[in-house]
């Protein structure tokens, strides 16, 4: 039973060991590490995905649309600014008003943000950000005047921004 033994270090401080042979990811998924190796000096493949953050301060609820290359309004709003139905190819994440949400943007996504009716959700009211690039790992804040800022890294309060800011409303 003497398989070799490996260690990777997170950039978040996170950090997995294990057996050569096995697949070990940390709770949330975001640390991965495959290995076939039966030998101490095979390569291990590493696979790492960066957990990334979208706080909600805008006030309203709001849809983010998502892919890996830019998209077109036309794609996602029809007649009478309609929602188009959610797809494989523009999935979105729900965001509601005064919420944080977690996803994964893999090797960097495009974002298109925009505002629900507040009477009919299904209607588009407006937008906030087309085709805004998510790079990987970063998180980011929409603010009440619906403008997309950064959020501070070596902060553990998700509403505040590079400068300082909390965008936190009561």
């Amino acid at each position: 039973m003497g398989g070799s033994s490996s260690s990777i270090s997170g950039s978040g401080g996170s950090s997995v060991s294990g057996i050569a042979g096995s697949t070990i990811s940390d709770d949330s998924g975001n640390i991965k590490i495959t290995s076939g190796v039966s030998r101490p000096n095979d390569c291990v493949a590493i696979v790492t995905a960066s957990k990334a953050t979208v706080a909600n301060a805008s006030g309203a609820n709001l849809r983010a649309y998502y892919s890996t290359k830019e998209m077109q309004l036309s794609e996602i709003v029809g007649a009478k600014n309609a929602f188009k139905p959610d797809s494989p190819e523009l999935p979105y994440l729900n965001l509601p008003a005064n919420g944080i949400v977690s996803f994964n943007p893999g090797e960097g996504l495009f974002a298109t943000v925009l505002v629900e009716d507040t009477s009919t959700p299904s209607v588009c009211a407006g937008t906030i950000a087309e085709n805004f690039q998510v790079r990987p790992g970063s998180s980011v804040i929409i603010t009440a005047s619906h403008k997309i800022v950064q959020r501070k890294s070596d902060q553990d309060n998700e509403w505040v921004d590079e400068d300082g800011n909390n965008h936190k409303t009561a």
